[in-house]
């Protein structure tokens, strides 16, 4: 590394420092995603972090400052470099208006520049002009539309990337792991808007710093609070309706946001529905955000943040026979201290905790049930960003996590009050050590490389008891661990390496390469619709999933940036992925659940197109990805191989926004894939009376291909004292497209008669045009 510096032509020369934070001008926010850089050396500069942040280095000399993001004025001034300094830019946001479009045109930081591949920015403001279910933005439906990127269906808020699964998405929430993103039976993502301030999807080769992941980083961050000004945003939903207020505890000094979100249907609806068959509305969802911030000095600052959320509901069927209760959620609290050293080293120390949990309980017959699943983290993590040289950026440092997990619970209590369980089969513990290093290095103005290696260690601990049984499931012996007595042991070394590489100024070409370990998997669980999917750890049973990953892209920008463009294409292999073993059936066991799981390799390659327009009245992109994603398992399929279940051959999204004037911006996205793979049978036959059915190869069935148009229309309304507001209007599915959720097989008759009639059904979850109007309101 020293030999690359001293092979520079200006090492005699001295270097200085540049480092500071980007701000919005009017609400002290943190801007991040913000180019900062040199005009006179466009090699030396920086895009700002979560934070705000940035650093770079130059030579002694005098140059001309640039600072560069969406939505807000460019700025520009003389620098003197002949010592290191500390800038704290402002910048003022842009008043859009139509012919302003050549203004705006040369605020965003082009493809090009983005040294990580496949890493990709969403800004809020593009996300609120885009058409969403009920009304309600959603930040993963959003993500789904990219490139690479596959929705786990309608009405679903999960994703897979490349392949991978949905538990291979690593997604954080001011740094707290998000177990469930979803509300609503996954209608709705846990993510609130109003108090989200960026969102950065990492879908390639993601940096060294993050870990326990295969596929995937979703890194989102929230707001810090207005430190100088009150302010109360909110939003009257047909479904949901939120409230957010922030502002200064002390200006320029202390400050704090406090957002909350509640649906409301069971409220509106219950009073007139009480005494009639329905009941009520037996559903509803809330969540509350909170941050505060503190600017102790020049050089240290603090953060408290924090999340709550809970689905609450009940089950009544079987005309009241059976009734059942269920809640789940997830909560999270996060406290971190930034220190700047000096010019250049900052330092960040984070503690945080996580949790997940969801239980179900039902009384049927007089025998009452309850089940539970969850996982509970505690963490806490040390990282350097350290400059020492104008063509290095070295981050380092090491993270830490005690995993608690619930992967099956359950106690049944019969009439007589016999109460049966397998409590005592039931909590894993892990310690999970993460220690890496990063560092990127321009051996050319053109030629940026990173190199990254990030070390991981798993272990898990006792109290654990690890049974042997025979042939009949019987338990013929088993071996005993205590509280914190090591069971099993595994690390990893983990590679991270990618290249960029200037052909001009107008496109580039980055090429990718990295292996990754994962030491928690998620099951799930194909026979209800309730999140009864179940987190478990490394185990004894239990392999950690290995990826290895190669991807090669080349990037262009066009007309001054206001195009951007992508090819990128990418190969992938998967080890040790998990599947429920042949004939396993949910239910009450002796055995810890790792016993039905079976394992087996994957592969997925495919090719992505990516076509954007960042600037004009008319915005938005074109993704199209052709894949192909397979799974193999000794134990399943005969051993052949066989399309994964988010296999998606085509998968096309055409989203765009038309700010027609002042007031009226419509939005638009159109999506289209590949039917999802299932397994179906393939013959029936009778035996004592009933039909029973023969199944065909694991995922041979291909579902009918999805598409779905939705529109939406934002009209702002004139602004009185200090209150702004705007209507939004939106149809989901606007031609009512019936896309298949799930298939079924119905049949009807007697099997005595020979009058069985036997038909494959599709289930739609929104098969009828939706519309939802929104009322958004900001005070200040």
């Amino acid at each position: 590394m020293s030999l690359l510096c001293l092979a520079t032509p200006a090492a005699a020369q001295s270097v200085y420092t540049l480092s500071g934070r980007v701000l919005d001008a009017t609400t002290g926010e943190a801007l991040a995603g913000a180019a900062v850089a040199l005009k006179e050396r466009p090699a030396a500069g920086a895009i700002t972090d979560a934070a705000g942040r940035y650093s770079f280095a130059a030579y002694e000399g005098m140059y001309t400052l640039v600072v560069k993001y969406i939505g807000y004025e460019a700025q520009e001034q003389p620098v003197q470099f002949n010592q290191s300094i500390s800038i704290t830019i402002r910048l003022t946001p842009t008043t859009y208006k139509v012919q302003e479009v050549e203004v705006v045109a040369e605020r965003k930081p082009p493809i090009t520049e983005t040294p990580v591949m496949g890493q990709l920015e969403l800004p809020l403001e593009t996300i609120k002009t885009l058409p969403v279910l009920f009304g309600e933005v959603d930040i993963l439906k959003i993500v789904s539309l990219m490139p690479g990127v596959k929705s786990a269906g309608e009405g679903s808020t999960g994703f897979y990337v490349r392949g991978g699964g949905a538990d291979q998405n690593l997604v954080l929430l001011d740094k707290a792991i998000v177990y469930n993103p979803g509300h609503l039976f996954n209608f709705f993502s846990v993510f609130n808007s109003d108090a989200i301030d960026q969102t950065t999807l990492i879908k390639g080769n993601m940096p060294a710093l993050y870990g326990g992941r295969l596929s995937s980083v979703l890194d989102i961050g929230m707001k810090e609070g207005d430190l100088n000004d009150f302010r109360v945003d909110g939003g009257i939903g047909l479904i949901a309706s939120r409230l957010s207020v922030q502002g200064p505890l002390v200006e320029d000094k202390a400050a704090f946001i406090l957002s909350g979100r509640r649906t409301y249907a069971d409220v509106l609806m219950n009073p007139f529905l009480k005494n009639t068959d329905q009941g009520g509305v037996p559903y509803y969802f809330y969540d509350l955000n909170g941050k505060l911030s503190f600017i102790l000095s020049e050089k240290d600052k603090l953060y408290f943040s924090g999340y709550y959320g809970r689905d609450v509901g009940e089950l009544t069927l079987s005309e009241g026979r059976f009734k059942g209760d269920f809640f789940w959620g997830n909560s999270s609290a996060t406290a971190r201290w930034n220190h700047t050293f000096n010019d250049k080293l900052e330092m960040d120390v984070h503690g945080v905790m996580s949790k997940y949990d969801f239980e179900f309980s039902w009384d049927f017959g007089g025998f009452t049930t309850v089940a539970q699943t969850g996982v509970q983290d505690y963490s806490a993590s040390l990282d350097f960003n350290y400059k020492p040289h104008v063509r290095h950026h070295l981050q380092y440092g090491l993270q830490y996590t005690y995993h608690k997990l619930l992967p099956r619970a359950g106690e049944a209590e019969s009439a007589s009050g016999e109460i049966f369980g397998t409590d005592q089969l039931l909590t894993k513990y892990g310690h999970e050590y993460g220690l890496y290093l990063s560092d990127d290095i321009y051996l050319t103005d053109r030629l940026l490389l990173s190199l990254g290696i990030r070390n991981s260690y798993f272990t898990q601990t006792g109290p654990f008891t690890f049974y042997q049984f025979d042939e009949n499931l019987l338990t013929t012996d088993s071996t005993v661990y205590g509280s914190g007595e090591k069971v099993r042991t595994f690390s990893a070394w983990e590679p991270r390496v990618s290249a960029k590489y200037d052909i001009n100024k107008k496109s580039s070409v980055k090429a990718a390469f990295s292996k990754s370990a994962q030491y928690l998997h998620l099951v799930s669980n194909a026979y209800t619709t309730l999140p009864l999917d179940v987190w478990a750890p490394s185990s004894a049973m239990v392999e950690p999933q290995r990826a290895t990953q190669y991807a090669l892209g080349y990037f262009r920008s066009i007309k001054e940036n206001q195009y951007e463009g992508s090819v990128e294409v990418y190969y992938k292999d998967l080890e040790n992925q998990l599947e429920y073993r042949e004939g396993f059936a949910p239910g009450p066991s002796n055995r810890d659940l790792e016993y039905e799981f079976v394992s087996g390799s994957g592969r997925s390659y495919g090719v992505e197109l990516f076509l954007r327009k960042n600037y004009g009245a008319l915005q938005g992109w074109f993704g199209y990805t052709l894949s192909r994603t397979t799974r193999k398992f000794p134990e399943l399929n005969k051993g052949h191989t066989f399309p994964a279940r988010y296999d998606r051959r085509h998968d096309l999204s055409v989203v765009g926004s038309y700010k027609y004037n002042d007031r009226w911006t419509f939005g638009g996205s159109f999506v289209y894939g590949t039917g999802e793979a299932t397994t179906l049978p393939v013959r029936r036959y009778f035996l004592e009376g009933t039909v029973n059915y023969q199944y065909g190869d694991r995922n041979s069935f291909r579902m009918q291909p999805t598409h779905r148009l939705d529109l939406s229309a934002t009209l702002e309304g004139r602004k009185w004292k200090n209150i702004e507001n705007s209507w939004t209007f939106s149809i989901y599915n606007v031609y009512g497209r019936r896309n298949p959720y799930l298939y079924y097989i119905d049949n009807e008759g007697s099997a005595y008669d020979s009058g069985v009639k036997l038909q494959a059904k599709k289930v739609s979850i929104v098969p009828f045009p939706l519309p939802s109007v929104t009322l958004n309101f900001t005070w200040k």
